[in-house]
C-alpha cells in the first residue's frame, strides 16, 4: 500500500455497535453487508490470505443498476466496478486499502486508512476514514494538470468518502439485524 499520498478527505462515522463487532463485520462479512448499502449491487470476495499477523483481502465492488442506469450513455455499466485491496491489522483495528476503478481506463485510483475506535463508553465506536485519490498522468488529456486535476481528484475522494460513510451505516444496520448468525463469513 502506498504511504506517500495527499489526503483529499477525512471523515468520521459514529456507530452504535462495539468496535470489535464493527471490525469483524468489515473484515469478514463485507459481501453480506453490501445488501445494506444503497447504491451498491454486490461486493464479491475474490481473494483472502493470512500471513505475518495480517489478513489481506481483494473484493470487487459493483454499483447498483439504478446508478448505472442514470449514467447510461455516458459511462459503460462495467466501468462502475472497482477492485479493493485491503490489509487488515487486527491489533490496531486499522485497515489500509487501495481501490482501482475501471473508470478513465483504470487511471482513477484511491487509497486510504480506516480505523475503528471505541466510543460511547464501549457501547459504540467511531470509524475514522482518510481517503486519497489520484488520476494517472495523461488520463484526462489537457485537463490532467493543475487545478482541474486536483479538483477532479477531490471530487472522486468525496464520492468515495460518501460510499464509505454509507458502508458504516450499513454495518450498523447489518449488525443490528443479527445477519451475522445467518451469514457465512464471506469477506
Amino acid at each position: 500500500m502506498n504511504n506517500e499520498r495527499r489526503i483529499n478527505v477525512r471523515r468520521m462515522v459514529m456507530l452504535r455497535q462495539p468496535p470489535d463487532r464493527v471490525w469483524t463485520a468489515l473484515r469478514d462479512y463485507l459481501p453480506a453487508v453490501a445488501q445494506h448499502v444503497e447504491g451498491i449491487e454486490e461486493i464479491r470476495l475474490l481473494e483472502r490470505s493470512r500471513a505475518n499477523g495480517l489478513i489481506k483481502t481483494v473484493h470487487e465492488w459493483r454499483a447498483a443498476p439504478s446508478v448505472a442506469h442514470a449514467l447510461r450513455g455516458r459511462i459503460d455499466g462495467d466501468q462502475l466496478t472497482w477492485l479493493e485491496r485491503a490489509e487488515w491489522h487486527d491489533g490496531a483495528l486499522e485497515s489500509r486499502w487501495s481501490v482501482e476503478s475501471r473508470m478513465l481506463g483504470g487511471g482513477l485510483v484511491g487509497s486510504g486508512i480506516t480505523r475503528v475506535h471505541g466510543a460511547m463508553g464501549g457501547r459504540g465506536c467511531r470509524l475514522q476514514l482518510e481517503i486519497a485519490t489520484s488520476i494517472a498522468p495523461g488520463t484526462l488529456g489537457p485537463l490532467g494538470e493543475g487545478r482541474w486535476k486536483t479538483g477532479l481528484e477531490d471530487a472522486a475522494a468525496t464520492l468515495l468518502a460518501k460510499t464509505l460513510q454509507d458502508l458504516g451505516a450499513a454495518v450498523d444496520r447489518f449488525l443490528a439485524s443479527g445477519d451475522t448468525r445467518n451469514s457465512a463469513r464471506r469477506g
